[in-house]
């Protein structure tokens, strides 16, 4: 009698135990896809900025060619008329 009791009692405690492992388990798996979709979302940022940046430069050089040529063309007719 005394070995069933405790036998009982040893398989209801096991079964907690692997109940608590399996939640744990669970948990670890739902942080680990949230840092992962984080990790994804956070490349996604970069490359947003990145192509962004990208396109800022290529309007900032265009405003520097049309700028340089209106500077040499105003002071190029500035030449010109004082000759």
């Amino acid at each position: 009698m005394h070995n069933s009791y405790f036998e009982s009692k040893i398989q209801s405690f096991s079964a907690v135990i692997v109940q608590a492992i399996a939640l744990y388990e669970n948990l670890l798996e739902q942080q680990e896809k949230a840092h992962n979709e984080t990790l994804e979302q956070r490349e996604a940022q970069k490359m947003w900025i990145y192509q962004k940046r990208q396109e800022l430069e290529q309007v900032q050089n265009g405003l520097e060619v049309i700028l340089s040529k209106y500077t040499s063309d105003a002071f190029g007719g500035l030449r010109q008329r004082k000759n």
